[in-house]
């Protein structure tokens, strides 16, 4: 699966707008190893065994001791290490030639 580069700025202008006005954002911009399990479809345990073996990319950020990737991030190392996501929350992947044929 690829980043959908138009798909992907269209998200970014409705972030922008949606950080304009008040309340809660309306798309995650971060995600922790709970995210994970969610976008890959994996156990519990899967993203924590990931990032004890320094297979996840560094983390962006941290939030209450608990580790934090921009999405954008977490797209990237799945495109760069061939994982599929399962959950994806802002809707900008496009499936491979070879998974639609």
């Amino acid at each position: 699966m690829k980043v959908n580069q138009v798909k992907l700025k269209a998200v970014t202008r409705r972030i922008a707008a949606d950080l304009m006005k008040a309340g809660p954002l309306e798309l995650p911009v971060m995600v922790g190893l709970k995210e994970l399990v969610r976008m890959f479809g994996v156990k519990d345990n899967t993203p924590y065994q990931w990032r004890s073996k320094g297979q996840l990319p560094k983390e962006d950020g941290e939030v209450s001791n608990n580790p934090q990737w921009k999405l954008t991030t977490i797209y990237a190392w799945a495109e760069d290490t061939n994982r599929k996501i399962v959950w994806d929350p802002w809707d900008v992947l496009d499936e491979d030639a070879d998974e639609a044929a």
